[in-house]
């Protein structure tokens, strides 16, 4: 009979409708914190390679995070000179039609005070940071820039501003830090007249970040961190050639630091709210002078300067360092390559120390050091260094290094102001030597000039030799 039987249920199955497989429950997967920092982290001394010394020093948060030093500060923004050369800066760019706008990050310990540990909860004053950081966007604006109130980004996150062990912002912090600019941006005369289209926002995929921190704490510690995994995103719409014609440039640059890296987005979160193309000009590894070193003296910028000029940096970039905008206010306007050269020289670089300009001959030009700025294009553009030596009438001598990050494409030019700080303003232009650096492999032929600055009164802007 069990045969019997067995042989019906075996005609009744055959005979009866298939039934879909039951799908497999999705794996879940619980992760558990398994790393804090040793305590060889907290000595300042370990931070010792370029690289680490970003990070100094790191301390233990909650929930996996990391903060750096610098995540806590109270104070922001420049010295007063740092201001007067924002505003010089500002201006120059306003002479051009550019409005320009800072787009000046909130630290990680205003943002993420809830993730800090007890003890640094303490003795961190939040409230004091907020109002430091207030103050310093106030003082952007008197400087004559834009600068949108990202105040409003220190409440309502509700998902993960920054990475926990990187100082990049999240994709989700890119879209809110846009969602802010966008709005001031809105409120400007020159946005007004733009054309706009629509500009769609999609998640593409995965972004998975081993975190600088994170890094820095394992080459201290020893390894144990696990990569972080967010939402990435892309937006597409309109080319910017049917909207403005065939070869036109957008009417708003970006340019930014690392975090205005296609990475997290931001230009396209910026072009989404703003309903206009945004050319993104950042360079990844820049710090707030790279890009601007790079695009101000280019193409794009000195034939189709744009409307708005968005520049992003972080709050631990120093903005008082008189260089930078010794470099990047007469690159603004070209440089000497958009006016008369005074004294205008070509020379091929031999040994180790050539002198390029001079004035002389019979006749010293009253060049005053605060009127007048020095042009160098070398015939090698991979050059990413140079060191000048200007020589002033009283007998005074300033040693001028400039050097472009490996980021930056500087195209073997060099620009950069005469003095113009008190002590130097009404000193005489003498002469101008550069040595050769060790770097530069073979001999460079230098077309050297000196001009007046685009800010200089009349009578020198008229003045040649």
């Amino acid at each position: 009979m069990r045969p019997f039987l067995a042989g019906l249920l075996l005609a009744a199955l055959a005979g009866a409708p298939a039934r879909a497989p039951q799908a497999a429950p999705e794996p879940r997967y619980v992760v558990e914190p398994c790393c804090d920092l040793c305590p060889r982290a907290a000595n300042p001394a370990v931070y010792n390679t370029k690289f680490l010394e970003s990070f100094t020093t790191l301390s233990q948060g909650r929930d996996g995070w990391l903060f750096r030093s610098d995540d806590l500060r109270t104070t922001f923004g420049p010295d007063a000179d740092g201001y007067r050369e924002l505003k010089r800066f500002a201006a120059a760019l306003k002479r051009r039609g550019v409005d320009l706008v800072a787009v000046y990050q909130p630290t990680r310990g205003m943002l993420h005070r809830d993730k800090l540990p007890k003890a640094l909860q303490k003795t961190y004053s939040v409230d004091l940071a907020k109002f430091s950081y207030s103050l310093t966007l106030q003082r952007f604006r008197n400087a004559g820039m834009v600068a949108p109130d990202m105040t409003r980004l220190l409440s309502d996150n509700k998902e993960e501003f920054f990475f926990r062990g990187d100082h990049h912002w999240t994709p989700y912090g890119s879209r809110r830090t846009a969602q802010v600019v966008a709005d001031a941006i809105k409120a400007l005369p020159s946005y007004k007249g733009l054309k706009r289209s629509t500009f769609t926002t999609e998640r593409t995929g995965i972004l998975m970040k081993k975190g600088t921190m994170y890094k820095a704490a394992m080459l201290i510690c020893g390894p144990g961190y696990a990569e972080q995994y967010v939402d990435r995103f892309a937006t597409s719409g309109a080319d910017s050639a049917d909207l403005f014609g065939e070869s036109a440039v957008p009417p708003i640059t970006l340019a930014g630091t690392s975090n205005s890296d296609s990475a997290y987005n931001f230009a396209g979160f910026l072009s989404e709210s703003l309903g206009v193309d945004v050319l993104n000009a950042s360079i990844a590894g820049g710090r707030h002078d790279g890009a601007l070193l790079q695009y101000l003296p280019s193409e794009e910028f000195q034939k189709t300067p744009p409307k708005i000029l968005i520049w992003e940096f972080e709050t631990n970039h120093n903005l008082s360092q008189r260089m930078f905008y010794r470099q990047v206010v007469p690159m603004v306007s070209n440089g000497c390559l958009s006016r008369r050269a005074i004294l205008n020289n070509r020379v091929e670089l031999r040994g180790q120390r050539s002198e390029v300009l001079f004035n002389g001959g019979g006749r010293v030009l009253p060049l005053a050091s605060k009127n007048h700025l020095i042009d160098l294009q070398l015939s090698d553009p991979t050059v990413r260094e140079i060191e000048a030596v200007v020589w002033y009438t009283n007998g005074s001598k300033e040693t001028v290094d400039l050097k472009y990050s490996p980021y930056v494409d500087g195209r073997g030019r060099f620009v950069f102001e005469l003095r113009n700080d008190a002590e130097w303003a009404d000193r005489t232009f003498m002469s101008l030597d550069l040595h050769q650096p060790v770097s530069m492999k073979k001999s460079v032929t230098i077309n050297a000039q000196l001009c007046a600055r685009a800010d200089a009164p009349r009578q020198q802007q008229a003045s040649r030799k």
